[in-house]
Parts: structure tokens; sequence; C-alpha cells
């Protein structure tokens, strides 16, 4: 079927949706060499993938992954690691040499909101580049990432924020990240990134890369579940709200959707230059986290108080952006979302650990025998 699929997308025509999923079954079972995966997700970005062809490959990719069991009010802040693709930075090395080499914002924001209350979820993985990856800087700040699902699930219930590294979610489906690094340009595997989804979240808070596409993924997430949400571009940061620049919204709630934009003078605060949100290596980004968590001002605290305020709001934790900055700033202030840190690092290192075997958990995510105990 792919290589009909390539021949429909060659003369810019949309793919149906049975068609679509025939062809990610054979991408995700080794039934597609690697050039036909290539060139299909290459095709599909030049013709422009539509909302019901997202849609369609993000069902067969669910079906893929372990689901971590969670109640209908957990949010997830899932953002598409847009740092590792060769076409980001060169995008973006006229304003940072090193492209968007920002900390890991949504990170923050996860513990923030959590500390307001919230039930956060995030998937997290390691960046295939000299980056930072959320999963790396977690690790850093000393959260233990190696838990089963069923721990994955009290980690949610018993302290209210858990992040689910990507080891467990990518079954069967590690040939990809291969194939995504080579080819180097933003495709369909970067859309889809944030639309796994683990903890099946109906309530979700997704960055994209081009300002034209928030429409388009917050009519995928309604296909998906997903009952209220936020999908954002923000200048410079791309896919978090932006406190260097205006940043486009597409909220959706209740059936209705709706498009604006919010600059940082909306919120009171003054518009910052990017390199005051640069971050570095894990250790680096583990630091500023903290010192976010522990009160310290300035652009680095402001972006994650932005991001966490959206939370908030689109939560119905806060009425608007503006009771959601209060939300945010008080749980830092409170000293709650650094307590929040504190109980996920005590509960993932108080569970018995486990090494996975990755062939296993490859061959079959259902079978929980690929955990091995370690001694």
């Amino acid at each position: 079927m792919i290589k009909e699929a390539i021949g429909k997308l060659v003369l810019k025509r949309d793919l149906m949706e049975e068609e679509m999923q025939q062809v990610m079954e054979e991408v995700t079972t080794g039934g597609a060499s690697a050039e036909q995966i290539a060139t299909f997700i290459t095709a599909l970005r030049m013709k422009g993938e539509t909302a019901e062809e997202i849609t369609a490959a993000a069902k067969v990719i669910r079906k893929k992954v372990p689901m971590i069991h969670a109640g209908d009010d957990v949010v997830s802040l899932d953002r598409e690691e847009i740092t590792m693709e060769r076409e980001t930075i060169q995008r973006t090395a006229g304003a940072l040499a090193e492209g968007t080499n920002i900390f890991n914002i949504s990170t923050a924001t996860a513990l923030v909101v959590a500390g307001g209350g919230l039930t956060v979820a995030k998937h997290v993985r390691k960046s295939l580049l000299e980056l930072c990856g959320c999963a790396d800087v977690i690790e850093a700040l000393g959260v233990n990432l190696d838990l089963t699902p069923t721990q994955f699930e009290r980690c949610l219930k018993e302290v209210g924020v858990c992040f689910i590294h990507g080891l467990l979610v990518q079954n069967g489906l590690k040939h990809l990240l291969t194939i995504r690094e080579k080819v180097g340009i933003r495709t369909l595997f970067n859309l889809l990134d944030p639309l796994i989804n683990p903890a099946s979240a109906k309530i979700q808070v997704i960055g994209v890369y081009e300002p034209n596409l928030t429409e388009r993924m917050a009519m995928v997430l309604q296909n998906l579940g997903v009952r209220k949400g936020l999908v954002i571009h923000g200048e410079d940061t791309l896919d978090e709200i932006s406190i260097t620049g205006k940043t486009k919204v597409t909220e959706f709630q209740e059936g209705a959707t709706k498009t604006y934009f919010i600059t940082p003078e909306d919120f009171g605060m003054e518009r910052k230059r990017l390199e005051e949100i640069r971050g570095g290596t894990k250790r680096e980004n583990a630091a500023i986290i903290l010192n976010i968590l522990k009160g310290h001002q300035g652009a680095k605290r402001d972006i994650v108080v932005l991001n966490a305020a959206a939370t908030f709001m689109i939560a119905g934790k806060a009425k608007n952006f503006q009771e959601g900055v209060a939300l945010a700033n008080h749980s830092i202030d409170s000293g709650a979302a650094f307590r929040k840190l504190e109980e996920l690092i005590a509960f993932t290192h108080g569970e018995q650990r486990y090494l996975r075997n990755e062939y296993q958990v490859e061959m079959d995510h259902d079978n929980r025998s690929h955990f091995r105990k370690l001694e």
C-alpha cells in the first residue's frame, strides 16, 4: 500500500482514512522499508498533512503503545522535541547560534501546575542530538524514570504528576526514530509525538512548529476524543507560549473552537530576548528549573508562569489567563511546586527498580515480563 500512497502524494492527492491506516500499519510493523518510509513522510510533508491523515496515523500509533489508566481530569502537557530537527536549528540560528536551545519549559510548567492542584501526565524522552530532552533534565533533577505502567499509574494518583519515559511507549517503533533523525526535516512524526498521550488525557496542551498548524491540530485532538485543549505557537520559542513576542492560540472546548493572539504585555510582563531563556546541558537546565521552583525572578520564570496560566485556564482551574498567572505565581512562591518535585523524587526512588529489556519491550508491550527485576 505504501507504494500506491507515495504515488498519490506525489500528485498532491490526499489519502483517505483507510489508506492512511493501512500505510501506518506497514510503517509500524516492518512491512515498509526505511527508504519507503522516508520517501512517504517527505512526500506527505511536501503535499501538506491533512487533519484526517494525521488523525488516522495517530490512531494506529496509539494502538501500538501501552496506556496508563488515569482519570478524566488528567492534563497532558506533551510537546514535540522540536530542537532535534536540523530544519528547526537552521531556521532559528540567526537568533541563537545553536538553534532553539532553550531550557525545558514544559517540564517546569508541569511541576508548577501540579503544585497548583492539577493532575499532570507528560510523555518524555531523551534528545537525539547534543541537546537536552525532557527525559534528560528529569533524570538530572533526581527523578527515576525506570518504572512500570502500574507504577506510573500509582505515581499519577499519589503524587499528581508523572513523567512517562519514552522507552515505555516506543514499543516496536524505535526504527522510526532512526529514520526521522536521518531525514532531518519536520515530518508527520513530529506531529504525532505529542498525540501519543499514553495517559489518554481528555485535556491537552500541545505546541506546534508552524502557526498554520494550530487549527489543524486542534481538529485532530478533537477527532481523538480530547474534550478541551490548547494548541499554541509562540514566536522564537515555537512550541511554547512566548515571552519574546506574540503567541497564536487555538482553543477548543464544549464543541467550540476559537483562535486568538496573546502577548507578554497582556499580562503585565515585559517582552524578553530569546537569549534570556537560553538553556544548556541537562545539569544546567535542571539548575534553571530548580531556581524557578525556588522563586527566582526573571524571564525564565515568566515564561513558565505564562504556560502554566494557560494550563490552569483550559483545565478550568482558572477563569481566564490573568487568574491563571496568579495561580502559577502562588504555586511557585508558596513552595508547592518545589514540594511536588520532592514528592515525585521520593515516590520514584521508593519503588522497586526495574531494568527494561528493550528487545522484549519492542516485541510485546502487553507482556509485563519485559521488566526484569534488579537484585
